[in-house]
């Protein structure tokens, strides 16, 4: 076998592990979709018509848009990540279903970078487990919450899940009073998820 022959066979197999890699990923980033009822997670955490909101770790959108025809053409929804391929593709749903309140937000790891200080509720769905400065970027977004405004975080229950990579509640809320934020309530869905509601400490 040749040089160039070995070299193409290595390729196409550093493909298929790739591919099969990225296939489990996302079929596990499917599973936990599913067994998240959007409606009622909107319900629970307090959505209603007019909002202004900020979602963090947005990716393609599949919490944006239930939320945005919760919150109607009155409101409005900042959809923040430090993906940016993650939001061309969100931004393109957004426009081709014509929704002018949906704007994408390219943050930091340690800051969202919100465009608006007055914003309603930040909503972060499975993804606080992987940001890498987290109490950092809790503190970051104080700076663009109105007073009485919500941070919930929508995860994940691991101690009824046993998948170890999301964090359980109290990591969550340790990085949280770090933070300067303090438990408003938890709701746990039937299945697998908790919906933890924070809001920053008084001064």
């Amino acid at each position: 076998m040749t040089r160039r022959i070995r070299a193409a066979v290595a390729a196409l197999a550093l493909t298929v592990v790739v591919g099969v890699a990225l296939g489990a990923i996302t079929a596990a980033r499917a599973c936990q979709w599913r067994t998240l009822n959007t409606e009622k997670a909107i319900d629970a955490i307090g959505l209603a018509p007019g909002m202004i909101i900020g979602e963090a770790g947005a990716g393609d959108g599949y919490f944006t848009f239930p939320m945005i025809r919760r919150i109607g053409s009155t409101g409005a929804i900042y959809a923040n990540d430090i993906d940016e391929r993650s939001l061309t593709r969100l931004r393109s749903r957004s426009e081709r279903e014509g929704h002018t309140n949906i704007h994408t937000v390219v943050g930091r790891t340690d800051d969202p970078r919100f465009p608006r200080k007055d914003l309603e509720m930040v909503v972060v769905v499975h993804a606080l487990h992987d940001f890498d400065k987290p109490v950092e970027w809790m503190v970051n977004l104080k700076k663009y919450l109105r007073p009485g405004a919500t941070l919930v975080v929508i995860d994940i229950d691991p101690e009824r899940n046993h998948d170890r990579h999301f964090w359980p509640r109290a990591r969550i809320l340790d990085y949280a009073s770090q933070a300067g934020y303090e438990l408003v309530k938890i709701v746990d869905d039937p299945v697998e998820h908790m919906f933890v509601i924070l809001k920053p400490r008084p001064s």
